[in-house]
């Protein structure tokens, strides 16, 4: 079983970040992810890993949950 997040609101999350004084560059930069990939999740492109989810959040003062659903997935050990 894999948890996988995605993201609740990207426009909030856009905005909490402009309000914590961030572009999304330097916010990327500030928490130590690239700029393409905090990007990709943004616009709902890529999910992130629980790690990176956990950066997001912190770097906001904010808990994963108010940032991002978690819905437990079970892959299959077949590939396809």
């Amino acid at each position: 079983m894999v948890v996988e997040l995605t993201l609740k609101d990207s426009a909030q999350l856009r905005k909490d970040i402009a309000l914590n004084g961030y572009s999304i560059r330097g916010y990327a930069r500030s928490i130590k992810i690239s700029e393409p990939y905090l990007s990709a999740i943004i616009n709902e492109q890529r999910t992130p890993s629980p790690r990176t989810a956990g950066k997001i959040a912190d770097g906001l003062n904010q808990k994963i949950d108010d940032i991002f659903f978690a819905a437990s997935v079970h892959k299959s050990n077949t590939a396809v």
